[in-house]
């Protein structure tokens, strides 16, 4: 959890200033747009107390859900926070170009197995 809370501080900038009470009111503007709750409590929306909670190294009766750290990463269009959750897990997020990539790759092997059938077909005629 800590390697997430890193990614979404550096993700969110520096504490002082209006950056982090903007970034509270895109977050909830993306969630009201959702259709999504933020937190586990009753309320709809969060202020920037609780974005800093979030953020607080020292703070670990305060983590995000799944959902409030996808709206966050929306809402920096940073995809960092929830790269590093899946890395958690063994996984990767994949770009647009590691999509090309692996298509690619995946093509050229296609291409390498159609060959030997080729070849394989022309030895028994």
């Amino acid at each position: 959890m800590a390697a997430i809370k890193t990614a979404m501080r550096d993700a969110a900038g520096a504490p002082e200033g209006e950056g982090r009470k903007m970034l509270a009111d895109r977050l909830n503007e993306i969630a009201q747009r959702a259709g999504i709750k933020l937190t586990g409590g009753n309320t709809l929306s969060i202020s920037k107390a609780t974005l800093d909670k979030w953020l607080a190294p020292s703070d670990t009766s305060h983590p995000p859900s799944i959902l409030a750290l996808l709206a966050f990463c929306r809402a920096t269009g940073n995809v960092e926070p929830i790269r590093v959750a899946a890395q958690a897990l063994g996984l990767d997020l994949m770009t647009e170009e590691d999509k090309k990539l692996r298509d690619y790759g995946a093509a050229v092997l296609e291409m390498k197995a159609a060959r030997q059938r080729k070849r394989r077909l022309e030895e028994d005629l």
